[in-house]
């Protein structure tokens, strides 16, 4: 400690290091990996949200010819996943009725997730609550998407299906990929585990008891703060 004007001079300047933040360490470790992956995926969400909302603004159809070589120039995971996304975006364009809301709502929500996130995170007030309804916005979002945008699975599974058959040469994995209910139950999965099972983790760590600790924490020392100034 160095002083300025005698041992307890009014200048007084504290060269030791500022003492840590109690209410820091009260934040749990799943609660800081939770809001990192929410905040990712919101991330994903808006850059997912802006290029299709780009694309159906833009009118223009895709098709595997303009995204790809020719089946027998190309690898065949690579000609069967562009021809896939073509088929996607083609169908997407003509469902454009349902699909330009969702992808407006898919950008408003994910930046949504991606502020609460953050705030949660940092203990902010009110941050628990807004999280929550991120959460609970983007989870009613994907299983509205789900429902309404089977026509653009289908589209996909189709053509992924009739790619395989027409990739040249031995695969020994071919039967499989040629079977449209794996497909089916791969969108499945995706929706439980990527797009429900992520969110509903993220609420569960929101709502633990050590959670819940930290934020009342926070809250206390933010009122405390105000009280002050």
């Amino acid at each position: 400690m160095l002083h300025a004007g005698g041992p307890q001079g009014p200048n007084t300047v504290e060269s030791s290091p500022p003492p840590p933040n109690p209410v820091r360490k009260l934040r749990p470790w799943y609660l800081v990996a939770a809001m990192v992956l929410t905040w990712v995926i919101g991330v994903q969400g808006l850059a997912t949200g802006f290029a299709q909302i780009s694309y159906l603004r833009s009118g223009s159809v895709l098709t595997a010819q303009t995204l790809a070589p020719q089946v027998d120039q190309a690898e065949p995971m690579q000609y069967v996943a562009v021809a896939g996304e073509a088929a996607r975006l083609r169908a997407m364009a003509d469902e454009r009725r349902i699909t330009f809301p969702l992808s407006v709502a898919r950008l408003l929500l994910s930046g949504l997730l991606v502020v609460g996130s953050g705030l949660a995170m940092a203990g902010r007030p009110n941050a628990r609550s807004l999280a929550l309804q991120a959460l609970l916005a983007n989870v009613a979002l994907a299983l509205l998407e789900y429902t309404l945008t089977r026509p653009v699975r289908g589209a996909w599974i189709e053509v992924v299906v009739a790619a395989w058959a027409a990739v040249p040469g031995t695969i020994p994995e071919r039967d499989v990929f040629q079977n449209r209910d794996v497909w089916w139950w791969m969108w499945r999965l995706r929706l439980g585990v990527v797009d429900l099972g992520a969110l509903g983790l993220a609420a569960f760590a929101l709502t633990r008891p050590r959670s819940t600790t930290f934020f009342e924490a926070a809250a206390h020392a933010h009122a405390s703060e105000r009280g002050d100034e």
